[in-house]
Protein backbone atom coordinates (compact mmCIF):
# COMPACT_ATOMS: atom_id res chain seq x y z
CA UNK A 1 0.00 0.00 0.00
CA UNK A 2 1.18 3.48 -0.83
CA UNK A 3 1.44 6.04 1.96
CA UNK A 4 -1.07 8.97 2.00
CA UNK A 5 1.79 11.38 1.30
CA UNK A 6 2.76 9.37 -1.78
CA UNK A 7 -0.78 9.56 -3.14
CA UNK A 8 -0.77 13.33 -2.69
CA UNK A 9 2.49 13.60 -4.62
CA UNK A 10 1.09 11.43 -7.43
CA UNK A 11 -2.03 13.58 -7.65
CA UNK A 12 0.04 16.78 -7.58
CA UNK A 13 2.30 15.51 -10.37
CA UNK A 14 -0.44 13.83 -12.43
CA UNK A 15 0.24 15.93 -15.51
CA UNK A 16 3.94 15.07 -15.50
CA UNK A 17 3.08 11.39 -15.04
CA UNK A 18 0.62 11.57 -17.93
CA UNK A 19 3.35 13.05 -20.14
CA UNK A 20 5.62 10.11 -19.25
CA UNK A 21 3.06 7.41 -20.03
CA UNK A 22 3.65 7.31 -23.83
CA UNK A 23 7.38 6.83 -23.28
CA UNK A 24 6.82 4.15 -20.64
CA UNK A 25 4.48 2.36 -23.05
CA UNK A 26 7.08 2.65 -25.83
CA UNK A 27 9.77 1.07 -23.62
CA UNK A 28 7.47 -1.76 -22.54
CA UNK A 29 6.32 -2.54 -26.09
CA UNK A 30 9.67 -2.29 -27.87
CA UNK A 31 12.16 -3.18 -25.12
CA UNK A 32 10.50 -5.61 -22.71
CA UNK A 33 7.87 -7.42 -24.80
CA UNK A 34 10.49 -8.73 -27.29
CA UNK A 35 12.29 -10.46 -24.38
CA UNK A 36 9.80 -13.29 -24.92
CA UNK A 37 11.91 -14.13 -27.98
CA UNK A 38 14.80 -15.09 -25.70
CA UNK A 39 13.12 -18.47 -25.40
CA UNK A 40 14.47 -19.16 -28.88
CA UNK A 41 17.99 -19.38 -27.44
CA UNK A 42 16.98 -22.41 -25.35
CA UNK A 43 15.04 -24.20 -28.07
CA UNK A 44 15.64 -25.61 -31.54
CA UNK A 45 13.43 -22.94 -33.03
CA UNK A 46 11.44 -23.84 -36.12
CA UNK A 47 9.46 -20.93 -37.63
CA UNK A 48 6.79 -23.30 -38.91
CA UNK A 49 5.80 -24.52 -35.43
CA UNK A 50 6.62 -21.46 -33.35
CA UNK A 51 8.69 -20.85 -30.22
CA UNK A 52 6.56 -22.66 -27.66
CA UNK A 53 6.25 -25.89 -29.65
CA UNK A 54 9.92 -26.06 -30.67
CA UNK A 55 12.16 -28.68 -29.07
CA UNK A 56 13.86 -27.66 -25.82
CA UNK A 57 17.68 -27.72 -26.06
CA UNK A 58 18.76 -25.94 -22.88
CA UNK A 59 22.10 -24.12 -23.13
CA UNK A 60 23.32 -26.07 -26.16
CA UNK A 61 23.82 -23.01 -28.35
CA UNK A 62 25.72 -21.15 -25.63
CA UNK A 63 28.10 -24.10 -25.30
CA UNK A 64 28.47 -24.24 -29.06
CA UNK A 65 29.61 -20.64 -29.19
CA UNK A 66 31.92 -20.93 -26.18
CA UNK A 67 33.78 -23.91 -27.70
CA UNK A 68 33.89 -22.37 -31.17
CA UNK A 69 37.56 -22.01 -32.31
CA UNK A 70 36.81 -18.38 -33.23
CA UNK A 71 35.29 -17.50 -29.83
CA UNK A 72 38.42 -15.76 -28.53
CA UNK A 73 38.94 -13.96 -31.84
CA UNK A 74 35.35 -12.67 -32.04
CA UNK A 75 35.27 -11.48 -28.41
CA UNK A 76 38.74 -9.90 -28.76
CA UNK A 77 37.77 -7.96 -31.89
CA UNK A 78 34.48 -6.80 -30.38
CA UNK A 79 36.14 -5.68 -27.15
CA UNK A 80 39.17 -3.97 -28.71
CA UNK A 81 37.17 -2.07 -31.34
CA UNK A 82 34.67 -1.03 -28.68
CA UNK A 83 37.39 0.20 -26.32
CA UNK A 84 39.17 2.13 -29.08
CA UNK A 85 35.91 3.74 -30.16
CA UNK A 86 34.96 4.76 -26.61
CA UNK A 87 38.41 6.10 -25.68
CA UNK A 88 39.23 8.02 -28.85
CA UNK A 89 35.62 9.01 -29.54
CA UNK A 90 35.23 10.50 -26.05
CA UNK A 91 38.67 12.17 -26.03
CA UNK A 92 38.26 13.75 -29.46
CA UNK A 93 34.73 14.96 -28.65
CA UNK A 94 35.93 16.62 -25.43
CA UNK A 95 38.86 18.27 -27.21
CA UNK A 96 36.60 19.53 -30.00
CA UNK A 97 34.13 20.95 -27.48
CA UNK A 98 36.94 22.69 -25.57
CA UNK A 99 38.33 24.16 -28.78
CA UNK A 100 34.91 25.40 -29.89
CA UNK A 101 34.41 27.01 -26.50
CA UNK A 102 37.61 29.01 -26.99
CA UNK A 103 36.49 30.37 -30.37
CA UNK A 104 35.17 33.90 -29.94
CA UNK A 105 33.76 34.49 -33.43
CA UNK A 106 30.15 33.31 -33.32
CA UNK A 107 29.84 32.67 -37.08
CA UNK A 108 33.07 30.65 -37.22
CA UNK A 109 32.06 28.64 -34.15
CA UNK A 110 28.64 27.76 -35.56
CA UNK A 111 30.14 26.88 -38.96
CA UNK A 112 32.72 24.49 -37.49
CA UNK A 113 30.09 22.90 -35.25
CA UNK A 114 27.74 22.33 -38.20
CA UNK A 115 30.47 20.91 -40.43
CA UNK A 116 31.73 18.58 -37.69
CA UNK A 117 28.39 16.93 -36.93
CA UNK A 118 27.18 16.55 -40.54
CA UNK A 119 28.97 13.17 -40.99
CA UNK A 120 26.69 11.77 -38.26
CA UNK A 121 23.84 11.85 -40.78
CA UNK A 122 25.87 10.13 -43.52
CA UNK A 123 25.18 6.42 -44.03
CA UNK A 124 27.96 3.94 -43.25
CA UNK A 125 27.57 2.70 -46.83
CA UNK A 126 28.73 6.11 -48.07
CA UNK A 127 31.45 6.37 -45.41
CA UNK A 128 32.86 2.96 -46.34
CA UNK A 129 32.96 3.96 -50.00
CA UNK A 130 34.78 7.17 -49.08
CA UNK A 131 37.40 5.16 -47.19
CA UNK A 132 37.82 2.64 -50.00
CA UNK A 133 38.31 5.53 -52.45
CA UNK A 134 40.72 7.49 -50.26
CA UNK A 135 42.81 4.39 -49.43
CA UNK A 136 42.65 2.89 -52.92
CA UNK A 137 45.83 1.68 -54.62
CA UNK A 138 44.57 3.20 -57.87
CA UNK A 139 44.68 6.96 -57.38
CA UNK A 140 43.89 6.97 -53.66
CA UNK A 141 44.72 10.26 -51.92
CA UNK A 142 46.68 8.60 -49.09
CA UNK A 143 48.91 6.52 -51.37
CA UNK A 144 49.49 9.41 -53.76
CA UNK A 145 50.46 11.72 -50.89
CA UNK A 146 52.83 9.20 -49.29
CA UNK A 147 54.52 8.48 -52.65
CA UNK A 148 54.81 12.20 -53.39
CA UNK A 149 56.49 12.80 -50.02
CA UNK A 150 58.74 9.80 -50.61
CA UNK A 151 57.68 7.67 -47.64
CA UNK A 152 56.62 4.73 -49.87
CA UNK A 153 57.63 3.71 -53.39
CA UNK A 154 54.57 1.63 -54.33
CA UNK A 155 50.89 1.93 -53.37
CA UNK A 156 49.81 -0.03 -50.29
CA UNK A 157 46.53 -1.93 -50.20
CA UNK A 158 45.47 -0.53 -46.82
CA UNK A 159 42.09 -2.27 -46.79
CA UNK A 160 43.80 -5.68 -47.05
CA UNK A 161 46.01 -5.10 -44.00
CA UNK A 162 44.28 -6.94 -41.17
CA UNK A 163 46.48 -5.41 -38.47
CA UNK A 164 45.46 -1.93 -39.62
CA UNK A 165 41.73 -2.64 -39.66
CA UNK A 166 41.18 -1.55 -36.03
CA UNK A 167 42.92 1.76 -36.77
CA UNK A 168 40.90 2.35 -39.94
CA UNK A 169 37.53 1.54 -38.38
CA UNK A 170 38.32 3.67 -35.30
CA UNK A 171 39.23 6.66 -37.49
CA UNK A 172 35.98 6.16 -39.42
CA UNK A 173 33.84 6.00 -36.28
CA UNK A 174 35.52 8.99 -34.65
CA UNK A 175 35.25 11.10 -37.82
CA UNK A 176 31.59 10.21 -38.20
CA UNK A 177 30.46 10.79 -34.61
CA UNK A 178 32.89 13.25 -33.00
CA UNK A 179 30.92 16.36 -33.93
CA UNK A 180 27.61 14.91 -32.77
CA UNK A 181 29.04 13.76 -29.42
CA UNK A 182 30.81 17.09 -28.90
CA UNK A 183 27.40 18.84 -28.83
CA UNK A 184 26.68 17.28 -25.43
CA UNK A 185 30.01 18.36 -23.95
CA UNK A 186 29.71 21.82 -25.47
CA UNK A 187 26.26 22.20 -23.91
CA UNK A 188 27.71 21.16 -20.53
CA UNK A 189 30.48 23.75 -20.92
CA UNK A 190 28.01 26.56 -21.65
CA UNK A 191 26.16 25.75 -18.41
CA UNK A 192 29.23 26.50 -16.25
CA UNK A 193 28.87 29.68 -14.17
CA UNK A 194 30.68 32.52 -15.97
CA UNK A 195 31.67 34.10 -12.69
CA UNK A 196 34.08 31.21 -12.14
CA UNK A 197 36.05 32.28 -15.20
CA UNK A 198 36.06 35.89 -13.99
CA UNK A 199 37.40 34.72 -10.64
CA UNK A 200 40.01 32.66 -12.47
CA UNK A 201 41.18 35.73 -14.37
CA UNK A 202 41.55 37.61 -11.10
CA UNK A 203 43.69 34.73 -9.78
CA UNK A 204 45.88 34.91 -12.88
CA UNK A 205 44.63 31.87 -14.79
CA UNK A 206 45.26 31.83 -18.53
CA UNK A 207 43.28 29.87 -21.12
CA UNK A 208 44.96 26.55 -20.28
CA UNK A 209 44.50 27.18 -16.57
CA UNK A 210 40.80 27.90 -17.01
CA UNK A 211 40.35 24.70 -19.00
CA UNK A 212 42.24 22.65 -16.42
CA UNK A 213 40.78 24.07 -13.21
CA UNK A 214 37.31 25.26 -14.27
CA UNK A 215 36.05 23.76 -17.54
CA UNK A 216 37.15 20.15 -17.13
CA UNK A 217 35.98 19.84 -13.49
CA UNK A 218 32.73 21.53 -14.50
CA UNK A 219 31.92 18.94 -17.18
CA UNK A 220 33.31 15.96 -15.24
CA UNK A 221 29.83 14.74 -14.17
CA UNK A 222 28.72 14.76 -17.82
CA UNK A 223 31.88 12.91 -18.87
CA UNK A 224 31.35 10.31 -16.14
CA UNK A 225 27.69 9.71 -17.04
CA UNK A 226 28.43 9.35 -20.76
CA UNK A 227 31.37 7.07 -20.03
CA UNK A 228 29.10 4.83 -17.95
CA UNK A 229 26.62 4.63 -20.82
CA UNK A 230 29.37 4.07 -23.40
CA UNK A 231 31.09 1.35 -21.38
CA UNK A 232 27.75 -0.34 -20.77
CA UNK A 233 27.29 -0.36 -24.54
CA UNK A 234 30.91 -1.37 -25.19
CA UNK A 235 30.15 -4.61 -27.03
CA UNK A 236 27.84 -2.70 -29.36
CA UNK A 237 30.23 0.23 -29.82
CA UNK A 238 32.18 -1.48 -32.60
CA UNK A 239 28.92 -1.75 -34.53
CA UNK A 240 27.73 -4.01 -37.32
CA UNK A 241 27.91 -1.54 -40.21
CA UNK A 242 31.57 -0.44 -40.01
CA UNK A 243 32.89 -3.98 -39.41
CA UNK A 244 30.77 -5.54 -42.14
CA UNK A 245 31.22 -2.81 -44.76
CA UNK A 246 34.92 -2.06 -44.21
CA UNK A 247 35.90 -5.69 -43.61
CA UNK A 248 36.70 -8.24 -46.31
CA UNK A 249 37.99 -11.80 -46.65
CA UNK A 250 41.58 -10.66 -46.07
CA UNK A 251 40.80 -8.97 -42.75
CA UNK A 252 38.31 -11.43 -41.21
CA UNK A 253 40.70 -12.22 -38.34
CA UNK A 254 40.48 -8.61 -37.18
CA UNK A 255 37.16 -7.34 -38.61
CA UNK A 256 34.62 -9.95 -37.51
CA UNK A 257 32.93 -8.87 -34.30
CA UNK A 258 29.97 -10.33 -32.40
CA UNK A 259 27.39 -8.49 -34.51
CA UNK A 260 28.88 -9.69 -37.81
CA UNK A 261 29.33 -13.22 -36.42
CA UNK A 262 25.67 -13.27 -35.38
CA UNK A 263 24.62 -12.20 -38.86
CA UNK A 264 26.83 -14.67 -40.74
CA UNK A 265 26.49 -17.75 -38.57
CA UNK A 266 23.00 -17.05 -37.26
CA UNK A 267 20.69 -15.15 -39.56
CA UNK A 268 22.27 -15.99 -42.93
CA UNK A 269 22.23 -19.70 -42.08
CA UNK A 270 18.71 -19.44 -40.59
CA UNK A 271 20.04 -20.50 -37.17
CA UNK A 272 17.69 -18.25 -35.26
CA UNK A 273 18.30 -19.99 -31.94
CA UNK A 274 22.03 -19.38 -32.23
CA UNK A 275 21.36 -15.70 -33.05
CA UNK A 276 19.18 -15.37 -29.94
CA UNK A 277 21.86 -17.04 -27.79
CA UNK A 278 24.49 -14.65 -29.11
CA UNK A 279 22.18 -11.72 -28.37
CA UNK A 280 21.71 -12.88 -24.77
CA UNK A 281 25.47 -13.33 -24.39
CA UNK A 282 26.02 -9.78 -25.64
CA UNK A 283 23.33 -8.40 -23.30
CA UNK A 284 24.82 -10.15 -20.26
CA UNK A 285 28.31 -8.79 -20.99
CA UNK A 286 26.92 -5.27 -21.51
CA UNK A 287 24.97 -5.52 -18.24
CA UNK A 288 28.10 -6.55 -16.32
CA UNK A 289 30.09 -3.72 -17.88
CA UNK A 290 27.32 -1.22 -17.12
CA UNK A 291 27.15 -2.06 -13.41
CA UNK A 292 30.95 -2.16 -13.15
CA UNK A 293 31.32 1.24 -14.83
CA UNK A 294 28.55 2.70 -12.68
CA UNK A 295 30.31 1.47 -9.54
CA UNK A 296 33.67 2.91 -10.63
CA UNK A 297 32.10 6.23 -11.57
CA UNK A 298 31.32 6.77 -7.90
CA UNK A 299 34.97 7.64 -7.36
CA UNK A 300 34.53 10.69 -9.59
CA UNK A 301 31.05 11.88 -8.60
CA UNK A 302 30.47 12.67 -4.93
CA UNK A 303 32.14 9.44 -3.81
CA UNK A 304 29.22 7.19 -4.74
CA UNK A 305 27.78 5.48 -7.85
CA UNK A 306 25.35 7.56 -9.88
Amino acid sequence: MLRPGTWRKLVRQRYLLAMCLPFVAWVIIFSYTPLFGWLMAFKNYKPAIGVLKSEWTGIQYFKEFLVDPRFYEIVRNTFVMGVLNVIFGTACAIVLALMLNEVKTRFFKRSIQTISYLPHFVSWVIVSNIFYTVLSTDGGVVNNLLMWIGIIDDPINWMAQGKLFWVIVTIGQVWKEVGWTAIIYFAAITSIDKTLYEAGEVDGLGRIGKIRYITLPGIMPTIAILMVLNIGNLFNASGFDPSYLLGNNMTLTYSDNLAVYTYRYGLQMSRFSMSAALGIFNSIICLILLFSANKLSGKFIEGKAI
